[in-house]
Formats: C-alpha cells, structure tokens, sequence
C-alpha cells in the first residue's frame, strides 16, 4: 500500500510517501510564505522522483493541527481533493502526536506558538501515550503540568521560547508510520483542528 502524507501545519512543508511502513522517500523544507504556491509542486516532485502518479496512492495521512490556520488550510483542503477525486482512503493525524513521536524522552512536550502567552500544547510519556490533551493553554501552566509528573521534560517546537530550552523538532518519519493513531476521515466533511477561534471571530464577538 503506498501512503502520502503531508504536513503544511506551521512554515515548514513535510511530504512523506510510505510503502506499507517503509519510507520510500521524504522532504521536509521551510517555505514560509511561499507554503501555498509550492505544496502541490513539492508533492508531484516527489511522486515523480519515485515514478508515481496520484492514482498510485492508496492512502492520504493529513496532519489535522493544531496549527497555522492558513497552512492548515491548505493541507486539509489538498488531503480532501486527492481523497475524493481518487477515491482512496483519507486519514489524519494530531500535529502534536506527529512532533511528540519524532523524539524520546521520559515527558514529551510539543508546543506551538499561539500568541499572547499561550500555545498550543500536549503531554506525552515516554511510550507516547498521552497524559495531557492537545490544549489551547497558557504556557506556564503547561510547563507546570509537565514539571508535575517529577520525570525529565522534553520540550519540542519549531518556534523560540526565550524562557525555554526547546528541542528543535525535526520529523522523524520511520517512527512516525509505526506509532500515529490514525484517524480516518470523511473527504466530504474534514476539518481541519484549529483548539481556539480565528482572531477575526474573537473580535467579531466584541463587537456585539
């Protein structure tokens, strides 16, 4: 069975392409702004290098979020037309389960920017089984939930915490197909998770 998966979930793009639970090839780039002209690209790049064509996929592996809701966007919406047009299996996966298998540790924190003291967070143990939910949540009582448990914490991101040494994630994707809890979606109804609402929504609200 050959799997793509595809993460657009912060600036950085990750496309994997699995055959059964073998990597058969990967990239992992920072586009930045450029995420939303160059995904499609970099997955027919991909294919192509591997002799594939879309028709070739049988399954589809979305990074859901939390996230960047623009890059987020863009991969659910790509997940879901490959989907329903090849008719092939669509599955999605926790961003925060994705990062927290790519490291070990005896506590595994994968945190997301999400601005004005909070992030978006979970905890795992060091099975990566999970002790705390992805949450919107303030960043130190995060860090205080993970200190709670008495263990050595590792904490991961892609973003820059001045009050927190954080390990730089990098995906690992050989751990990733053997330990992610996939979940399978409807193309038809697939939504990306975002935990809190747009800031055009929060100030919508104000308004009233």
């Amino acid at each position: 069975m050959i799997s793509l998966f595809l993460n657009t979930a912060s600036n950085f793009l990750n496309v994997v392409l699995y055959k059964n639970e073998e990597v058969m090839d990967e990239l992992y780039l920072e586009l930045n702004r450029d995420l939303s002209k160059e995904t499609l690209f970099n997955i027919k790049e991909v294919l192509n290098r591997n002799n594939l064509s879309p028709e070739d996929v049988d399954q589809i592996i979305c990074a859901r979020g939390p996230g960047s809701f623009t890059g987020l966007r863009i991969g659910v919406t790509i997940s879901k037309i490959f989907a329903y047009f090849l008719n092939v299996k669509l599955c999605s996966v926790s961003t925060l389960d994705v990062m927290a298998i790519s490291t070990k540790g005896e506590i595994i924190v994968p945190l997301i920017e999400a601005r004005r003291g909070f992030v978006y967070g979970a905890i795992y143990d060091n099975n990566y089984n999970i002790l705390l939910d992805e949450s919107y949540i303030k960043k130190e009582d995060l860090v205080e939930k993970a200190l709670s448990y008495g263990k050595p914490v590792v904490y991961l991101s892609n973003d820059v915490f001045e009050d927190l040494q954080v390990e730089k994630y990098k995906p690992d994707s050989s751990n990733l197909i053997k330990n992610v809890k996939l979940k399978e979606e409807d193309p038809m109804t697939f939504a990306p998770t975002y935990l809190k609402r747009t800031e055009a929504e929060e100030n919508y609200d104000k308004k009233d």
